[in-house]
Order: structure tokens, then C-alpha cells, then sequence
């Protein structure tokens, strides 16, 4: 489960899956997820929740995050943040006690011309005071990127040899920028690249959503798996909490049927219920790629036949 905190984000990335709903007035950009809506979903969800995840927009701009951290404290759930950490740290990071919290870090990073000097040097001091919880994320956009940045923050900052990887996705309808399906193939060669180029580094990269198998020959998946990657092509709700307690499956589906968290009884429950409302909403739409319903991987439900986002097209 998400926490989606607040809408506000000082980034502006082309690939985010917020920016098209947030621009256009989808939203009350001003709206949070309250401290007592939050309580009301760790009490009704106690027994489900290990971790959870931070969201935003930027959670560094959720204005209650010192408290949000104690009540996450207190329910024994630990907080993954997912930040850029370009804005100042808050005062409530600032005062954390390494030596108690558990807190995780996923910080999504650019090259450096990609910031002002005020939010390099933002994120510069985040990593140096975190960098034993801090795995890197990484977003592919354009496949002639030069990764290499990655590497060199990682070895300068001492983070966690991890790099937390994804594919450019699209929104549902469009309104962002992504990677067209068209050019998977192309991406795979380019994912392999990347991915042999941590290995020597002893960098382990993971996989998020929106990969498929036909991306890679069979060999290609082989060096994933050599290089210690573990390949995913399936993925299931991931179950975001908004304001108002409205939940959706995942950001790029957002503008799909929204349910209430607390109208059901665990979390099993929950995500089942959001899968059935996004396969209403779509249609049992098998894949996004015309050869998906005589694919193996997908007959054997080892991929899900890519992001639902694309079916909206």
C-alpha cells in the first residue's frame, strides 16, 4: 500500500504519471491525506501492513510529515519515501534518530543538468546524511541516456548498490511522456546494457512495473538473471491511498474507478476489489500487443501483457 500525500512537487519530470491530472485542474493541487484519515486506514489495516510507501507529488512538501512518521511509529509500519529530495530537508528528517527508525529512502534521480544549483545541492546533503537508506530510482525515457551518473552518486555517496529501474509509462489517455511500445524491442537492448553495466559494478538493478518478456530474447533474459536481476513482467494493484481515502490501482490507471479504502475488510479484499473495477473499466482487454493471447508467458500468467495504461489508446 501507497500513501498519497499531497499533489505538490517542485520537479516537473516528462514522464510523471501526476503531472497531466495535476495541470489540468483534475485536482485540488491544496488537498493532503489527513493524519486522521491515515490513523483510521493503519487502524482498520493493522494486521496487513509491514510497509508502506510514501508518495507525492513530494512527501518532503507534506506538511505533517513529522507527525505522519510517529504514527507509522506507532503502528509498527515502516515508511518507504519515494522522493527527488531536491527540496530542503524537513525539519522532522533533520531530527531523525538513525539508530531507532527504520525509514527507507527511493530517491528518483537525474543527470545533473537536470537540477538548479539550489536542488542539487538539496539532494547532495539528503544523500550524505541517508545514504545507507537510499536506493536510487531510475526512470528510462530516452534510450541514448547516459546512465553513468547513477554509478558515480552511488559510489560517492556510499549508497545501497541497488538501483530500483522502470520503463517510461504512459498515463491513461496520454498527457505524459513515455516509451512507445513500438520501441520495446530497442529498449531491451538498451535495459541489457544498462543492467551488464551495473553488474560489474556489483549494482543489482530491480525491475518495476511495465516490463514484458518480448522486450528480451531468451538469451537477454538469461544475462538479466546472471547479472542478478530478478526479471518481473507481471504486476498486480499497487494500491494507492489519496485523499479522502480514494484508492486506485496505480497512478498511470488514476483517471479509472476510484473505492474507498475502508469499505473493505483487509487488504486482499482491497486489491481484488480494484482489479475488478480496472478490468470493467478497460474490458478484459488481454494485452497490449496484438500476439499477447498466443504468448506463452502470457497463457502461463508469468506476464501480464504489459502496462493497462496503453489499452487506453
Amino acid at each position: 500500500m501507497n500513501l498519497y500525500l499531497t499533489h505538490k512537487c517542485n520537479r516537473g519530470c516528462a514522464f510523471c504519471f501526476a503531472r497531466k491530472i495535476v495541470s489540468e485542474g483534475g485536482v485540488d493541487i491544496n488537498e493532503i491525506l489527513t493524519i486522521e484519515d491515515i490513523e483510521k486506514l493503519l487502524q482498520h489495516y493493522q494486521k496487513d501492513l509491514g510497509v508502506v510507501g510514501l508518495l507525492g507529488g513530494e512527501p518532503f512538501l507534506y506538511p505533517y510529515l513529522g507527525e505522519l512518521l510517529q504514527l507509522l511509529d506507532k503502528y509498527n509500519v515502516i515508511p518507504k519515501v519515494f522522493t527527488s529530495a531536491t527540496n530542503p530537508m524537513p525539519q522532522a528528517l533533520c531530527e531523525l534518530d538513525l539508530d531507532t527508525s527504520p525509514i527507507q529512502f527511493i530517491v528518483n534521480v537525474g543527470k545533473r543538468d537536470s537540477y538548479n544549483n539550489e536542488s542539487y545541492s538539496n539532494l547532495i546533503n539528503f544523500l550524505e546524511k541517508f545514504h545507507s537508506r537510499v536506493a536510487l530510482s531510475y526512470t528510462a525515457l530516452n534510450l541514448d541516456d547516459d546512465y553513468s551518473f547513477l554509478f558515480e552518486l552511488i559510489e560517492e555517496h556510499k549508497l545501497q548498490r541497488a538501483i530500483r529501474s522502470g520503463v517510461a509509462l504512459p498515463i491513461y489517455k496520454g498527457g505524459n511522456q513515455f516509451v512507445k511500445k513500438e520501441n520495446y524491442k530497442d529498449f531491451g537492448d538498451f535495459f541489457i546494457k544498462f543492467v551488464k553495466d551495473a553488474a560489474k559494478r556489483k549494482i543489482i538493478v530491480g525491475m518495476d512495473c511495465g516490463f514484458v518478456p518480448c522486450m528480451f530474447s531468451i538469451k537477454q533474459i538469461g544475462t538479466l538473471q546472471r547479472c542478478g536481476v530478478q526479471p518481473l513482467f507481471c504486476c498486480g494493484a499497487a494500491v494507492d491511498v489519496g485523499p479522502r481515502l480514494e484508492t486506485w490501482n496505480c497512478f498511470p490507471l488514476f483517471q479509472l474507478s476510484h473505492v474507498n479504502a475502508l469499505d473493505y475488510p483487509d487488504m486482499e479484499s482491497l486489491t481484488l476489489g480494484l482489479v475488478h473495477k480496472m478490468e470493467e473499466d478497460l474490458g478484459g482487454k488481454p494485452g497490449i500487443f496484438e500476439h499477447c493471447q498466443e504468448c506463452e508467458y502470457f497463457k502461463n500468467r508469468l506476464c501480464n501483457g504489459g502496462c493497462k495504461s496503453f489499452k487506453s489508446f
